[in-house]
């Protein structure tokens, strides 16, 4: 499987937009899926599909073996300040 963490300070380093999907995130496992079927929809190649099913599968272990930490995702308090602040 690709180290997704790689691939985030790659994206940062080269100033490339990113999108971060937490485990925790409650919508994670639903979003990774449509991911997936729009790129197998759209002629990914079978290593891609192969890949993005092993980090598929890795949401869904953790979000059955730890259910505590998933929930709906919210700003923090910092962060709506901040949105103030740019306006």
């Amino acid at each position: 499987m690709k180290d997704q963490k790689a691939i985030l300070i790659k994206c940062i380093k080269n100033d490339v937009p990113a999108f971060v999907i937490a485990g925790h995130d409650q919508f994670a496992v639903p979003t990774l899926k449509a991911y997936f079927e729009t790129a197998k929809e759209n002629g990914a190649d079978d290593q891609f599909l192969k890949d993005m099913t092993l980090v598929v599968q890795e949401m869904i272990d953790f979000q059955e073996q730890e259910p505590e930490k998933v929930h709906i995702p919210k700003l923090k308090e910092f962060e709506i300040e901040q949105q103030h602040q740019e306006k």
